[in-house]
C-alpha cells in the first residue's frame, strides 16, 4: 500500500534533510511509536522501517525505548521460574 503526505516545503530546509533522509525519518519515527504503543511486534515495526532488526533495536536505545517490557506480575513470575533454577 503506498500513502501520500503533504509535507511543507520548509520542512525539508528546516530539517536540513533530503526527500529520502525525511521519508526514512517518518517512516522510523512512526514504527517506533506503534512498537512503543504495543501496536507493532518489534518485527513489524522493522520491517515497516525498512530497518534490520538489529538497526531498529539501535534505534530503540537512542529513544530510550525498551526492547523488552514486563509488567510487574510477569516480572515476579519471570524471577520466580529464575530462583527455581
Amino acid at each position: 500500500m503506498q500513502l501520500t503526505l503533504n509535507i511543507p516545503d520548509f520542512t525539508i530546509l528546516t530539517l536540513n534533510k533530503d526527500i529520502q533522509e525525511l521519508k526514512q525519518t517518518i517512516k522510523t519515527s512512526t514504527a517506533l511509536m506503534l512498537f512503543k504503543n504495543g501496536k507493532f511486534s518489534i518485527e513489524q515495526a522493522s520491517h515497516f522501517a525498512n530497518l534490520s532488526l538489529y538497526d531498529f533495536m539501535d534505534e530503540c536505545k537512542k529513544n530510550q525505548i525498551p526492547i523488552i517490557s514486563y509488567n510487574e506480575s510477569e516480572l515476579e513470575n519471570e524471577m520466580k521460574l529464575m530462583s527455581e533454577l
